[in-house]
């Protein structure tokens, strides 16, 4: 068994006799639950425990249902033999809360997402204690200790070095622990492109470490227990990513719902000048609007994106998507918004004012075999439909989120 999973199943027993001491002590990732939030919140709440003897929970900020659309963080778990009835939901959240007052860790974030959270921290039974994190900092729990904001490729990695810096390289054999270094490298790869892009100081010296560290043995029974075969010849640190991405990017019988719900994220903003707040969610989608509009009815759309207001809680919807044209190797990003008042003018001239930061335009990859399904969609009288080719390619929900804050807010 490895240690990680036997530290989370001697956790289990804890929970679930009530043996843990009061006030509970969680991490969390962010409300999208990708990979970096999830191995942060593991790591984080494993490393606690080599350092303090302190047990951490990890929570992963989506009910549990949802956990089966992140088929990359199932596929890293599963090779480690974590499964699902060791980990800790938004559902477990509530009957932990119930027990205890939390102390409460962010990772790969630094405000709170998530309704439950966000009602428990308001009732006065959460308390941020520290933040770990790579977004923009929005100003909150200042006296958090320790509160680590940066900018970097993957936010795991700041998790990794400040653990490392504090007590891991003290120890005479970090190898001991290869399985965690292990689950740390899939979001460095996966968030880096292979460490192509977006890479910064905290990404190198974290994967300086972790390649010294890692048990090759291990990582060639990974790839010959997932790879399909059509990467021999590569690297093995080439096969775990390309392994790991195939698996990120398979929504085979997903329904449009289910792509939204992937990695999605919910805010509220508050205008200063009217005082009126709205919910705003941001699903980002690895697929083109071309293959969506391909692979969905209109009316499935159409039912999907309205389902969703009421679904999720919401008064706009921001659908973007990421991925590179087949035909011409070409990176493309797309904006997109849905909303049901239409004389909502809180929304109404949002792509006007987004255009010059996020460089909109109508250049929309497939317009053609798209565009008679996108003016359906913006003939309904009773909602807005806006679509746009996003010319500024750096921009992903990381820089999105703060411009939209900034025109809601406005």
């Amino acid at each position: 068994m490895s240690n990680i999973k036997k530290y989370l199943t001697g956790l289990k027993q804890k929970v679930d006799s009530k043996s843990l001491s009061a006030p509970y002590r969680l991490v969390t990732g962010n409300q999208s639950a990708d990979m970096d939030s999830v191995v942060s919140a593991l790591s984080f709440a494993y490393f606690t425990k080599l350092q303090t003897e302190q047990d951490v929970i990890p929570l992963i900020n989506i009910p549990r249902k949802d956990f089966r659309l992140r088929r990359d963080i199932e596929l890293l778990l599963k090779s480690h033999s974590i499964t699902e009835d060791v980990l800790y939901f938004v559902e477990d959240f509530h009957q932990l809360v119930s027990e205890s007052k939390v102390h409460l860790t962010l990772v790969d974030h630094n405000n709170i997402q998530g309704e439950e959270i966000q009602k428990a921290y308001a009732d006065k039974l959460v308390e941020v204690v520290s933040i770990i994190d790579h977004h923009a900092d929005e100003e909150a729990f200042l006296d958090a200790s320790p509160r680590i904001i940066r900018s970097c490729g993957s936010g795991s990695c700041l998790i990794f070095n400040y653990f490392y810096e504090n007590y891991l390289s003290k120890l005479d054999d970090l190898s001991s622990h290869s399985d965690v270094i292990e689950l740390l490298l899939g979001p460095l790869l996966i968030d880096t492109s292979n460490m192509t892009q977006k890479v910064e100081q905290p990404d190198v010296d974290a994967f300086s470490v972790y390649q010294q560290v890692v048990n090759k043995g291990n990582m060639q029974t990974f790839i010959d227990s997932f790879s399909d075969g059509r990467h021999k010849g590569e690297t093995e640190l080439d096969q775990f990513y390309s392994i790991l991405k195939k698996a990120k990017k398979d929504v085979s019988g997903f329904s449009f719902f289910d792509i939204l719900l992937k990695d999605y994220k919910q805010f509220t903003f508050k205008s200063s000048s009217s005082g009126v707040s709205a919910t705003v969610g941001f699903s980002s989608m690895g697929k083109s609007f071309k293959w969506v509009m391909k692979n969905y009815t209109e009316e499935e759309l159409q039912s999907t994106m309205s389902n969703s207001l009421k679904e999720l809680g919401i008064d706009l919807f921001i659908m973007t998507s990421s991925y590179t044209q087949k035909d011409t190797d070409i990176y493309t990003r797309e904006f997109s918004y849905y909303f049901e008042e239409r004389n909502d003018d809180r929304f109404n001239h949002l792509g006007e004012l987004a255009k010059d930061q996020l460089e909109l335009n109508d250049d929309i990859y497939g317009w053609k075999k798209m565009k008679d399904t996108v003016k359906s969609l913006q003939s309904s009288s009773s909602s807005t439909f806006q679509i746009y080719n996003q010319g500024n390619i750096k921009a992903s929900r990381k820089q999105i989120v703060p411009i939209i804050k900034e025109i809601l807010e406005h």
